[in-house]
C-alpha cells in the first residue's frame, strides 16, 4: 500500500511531539485554602497547574504549590502566574523553596538562587514596593544590566516603578530576616468535607512574614 509508510511515519513524528512536550512542560499541583482562584475559577479541592495558569488568592484565601523541587506558598491577596520553572508576582506575597533554582518575577526583577543548593526566598509587592528577602541561602536579584546579590538574612526592596533601583530597608546593615521557613514537609493540610476538599494549612515554625509596609 502507498498510503501506509506515510500514515506510519506521521504517527511516529505524532509520538516524537507528544514526547517532546511532555520533557518540555511542567505540572505542579495546586491546593487551596479559603478563596482561590484559577484562570478565574474558583479552586474547590486542588487541581494541575502548567506553565502559563494564573493563581489569584482573595482577602480569606491562601494557597500552596508543590512541584518537584519546589515548594511555594501564595498568600492573601496575591495575582502569581505559574511559568513552569519560575513565578511572575503581579501582586502580593510567595514565599518560596526550591532545589532547582526556580527563579520569582516581580515587575523588571528576576529573582534567582544563586545555587542548586535548597534555598528559601520571600518576595512582596504591594503599597508601590518590592520587597525581597533571604530566608536560607542567597538569591541573584537581575534588573536590565545590573545585578545585586542578597545574602541570607538579608533583604532589599525597591520602588515598584519603572527602574531599576535598589535600596537596604533602613540605615546600616540589612536586618535580620523574619519570615516564613518552607521546607519540602513544612506545610501542613488539613482535610475536611467530601472529596478531600482543603480547609486550610499550617507553616511550622514561622514568623511573622515581613512586608514592604512593615519591616
Amino acid at each position: 500500500m502507498v498510503h501506509l509508510p506515510r500514515q506510519k511515519s506521521y504517527f511516529l513524528l505524532l509520538l516524537a511531539s507528544s514526547a517532546l512536550f511532555a520533557q518540555t512542560t511542567y505540572t505542579a499541583v495546586l491546593f487551596g485554602a479559603g478563596d482561590v482562584f484559577l484562570n478565574g475559577e474558583q479552586l474547590s479541592n486542588s487541581s494541575a497547574v502548567t506553565s502559563g495558569d494564573v493563581i489569584q488568592t482573595k482577602q480569606t484565601g491562601a494557597a500552596h504549590v508543590t512541584g518537584p523541587d519546589v515548594s511555594a506558598v501564595i498568600e492573601s491577596n496575591s495575582i502569581v502566574r505559574y511559568r513552569g520553572e519560575s513565578f511572575s508576582l503581579d501582586r502580593g506575597n510567595i514565599s518560596v523553596a526550591t532545589g532547582k533554582s526556580e527563579s520569582v518575577f516581580a515587575r523588571d526583577f528576576k529573582i534567582t538562587p544563586m545555587s542548586s543548593a535548597w534555598t528559601e526566598f520571600y518576595v512582596t509587592r504591594s503599597s508601590g514596593s518590592i520587597g525581597i528577602l533571604a530566608r536560607k541561602n542567597s538569591v541573584r536579584v537581575n534588573c536590565g544590566a545590573t545585578s545585586e546579590t542578597v545574602k541570607e538574612g538579608q533583604q532589599i526592596s525597591r520602588a515598584d516603578a519603572d527602574n531599576c533601583g535598589l535600596l537596604y530597608k533602613g540605615n546600616g546593615a540589612p536586618p535580620t530576616a523574619k519570615g516564613p521557613i518552607i521546607t519540602p514537609a513544612s506545610v501542613e493540610w488539613g482535610a475536611i468535607g467530601s472529596g478531600g476538599a482543603i480547609a486550610g494549612f499550617v507553616l511550622k515554625d514561622v514568623d511573622n512574614p515581613v512586608s514592604p509596609d512593615k519591616p
